[in-house]
């Protein structure tokens, strides 16, 4: 229609409509990423100027897990490392509590209001142990074993989805 209109309105008969076929066909784009992906070109451009047609295939980078730990400072590789391992060390019995959600960690369930739970007290299942702020609401963080507490976050802490927040010793 566009070009029908660029060349000063006479409308070109239906055959010669039918006759123009597209530049490049989807078996030839299939074609030409099939290549792509079997050799180690990264980038095919096609132009055709006449057609209007710009054309640009280009593979992603590659995301490279050894740019990350290289990224990281030794002493924190350090951390982490050790942190794994007192997740690993966790004594038999011993139940870890994590966050249901990210948010800020709460001792209390209300904002003002006296600690739920403190260092060292003893827990049963199901009791409330802390809350996690979210979105200027507050979630519960339920006991799922009775015992004795450990805090391993502080109030006010940002935690991440699934982080540890207490262990529970049982009794």
């Amino acid at each position: 229609m566009a070009r029908e209109r660029a060349s000063g309105g006479a409308s070109a008969p239906p055959e010669t409509a039918r006759q123009e076929a597209p530049a490049l066909s989807i078996a030839e784009i299939r074609q030409l990423i099939s290549l792509m992906n079997s050799s180690d070109i990264e980038e095919i451009a096609i132009e055709q100027e006449a057609d209007g047609l710009k054309l640009l295939l280009r593979k992603p980078a590659p995301i490279s897990v050894a740019s990350g730990l290289a990224a990281m400072v030794e002493g924190e590789l350090y951390e982490t490392l050790e942190d794994e391992e007192d997740t690993i060390g966790a004594r038999v019995g011993e139940v870890e509590i994590g966050a249901p959600l990210v948010g800020v960690f709460r001792l209390s369930a209300k904002p003002g209001s006296k600690p739920l739970v403190r260092d060292g007290d003893i827990v049963r299942e199901g009791q409330h142990i802390g809350a996690i702020e979210s979105l200027r609401v507050y979630n519960e963080v339920e006991s799922s074993a009775a015992g004795r507490v450990k805090m391993l976050v502080s109030d006010g802490q940002p935690v991440e989805y699934g982080q540890p927040l207490f262990i529970v010793e049982p009794l």
